[in-house]
């Protein structure tokens, strides 16, 4: 039996000095992931402090034969997109994070960067998308055309219309997701929902 998975196991039992063992062990290379995705030290220090919560919840269901930090890193990485999620639609949590980033100046180098990579990870993203459901983005979120505006240029109906804004809106956010930062996927989602 390895020394991680003997800690596991005593995690597992409920040993509080075995986890604080896991904590310090995985922190500092958690924090530095997590800080990849968010930019925000902040907030990366508090995505890490939930993700162990969460270990610590479901402990029982850990397989310590298993690699353990492949199922810290999943959970972490999952944890940080239903976080990008929630920034998105509640308004009161985008408000705090907006008040940590006000220190934060727009025209500093790196944040004339980060606004480049954003626009070009966008029109990357938008590229990628098939013909018709590109022309339907266009239409409807660049152009600023209702659906059935849409549906009659194109002569499509309001329906297809619909359903290639769902299924471009998907896949340019999955996209971000796995190639931007978490300013990325908030500006998208809440620019475009």
């Amino acid at each position: 039996m390895s020394m991680e998975e003997e800690v596991l196991l005593r995690m597992i039992r409920g040993d509080e000095s075995a986890f604080s063992g896991i904590y310090r062990h995985y922190h500092p290379a958690l924090y530095i992931y997590l800080l990849r995705f968010c930019k925000v030290p902040s907030l990366a220090e508090d995505l890490v402090h939930d993700v162990f919560l969460k270990i610590w919840e479901i402990r029982e269901r850990i397989n310590p034969k298993l690699s353990f930090s492949g199922y810290l890193y999943r959970i972490a990485r999952n944890h940080v997109f239903k976080t990008i999620s929630r920034l998105a639609t509640d308004e009161q949590m985008r408000e705090q994070l907006y008040r940590q980033l006000a220190d934060i100046d727009p025209e500093q180098p790196e944040e004339v960067v980060r606004t480049r990579e954003y626009e070009r990870l966008f029109e990357e993203a938008l590229s990628k998308l098939t013909i018709q459901r590109g022309k339907v983005f266009r239409l409807c979120r660049q152009e600023g055309k209702s659906y059935d505006e849409a549906a009659a240029i194109l002569g499509i109906s309001r329906n297809a219309v619909k359903k290639h804004m769902v299924l471009g809106m998907r896949f340019i956010e999955d996209y971000v997701y796995r190639h931007g930062d978490i300013f990325m996927a908030i500006w998208l989602v809440s620019t475009f929902y």
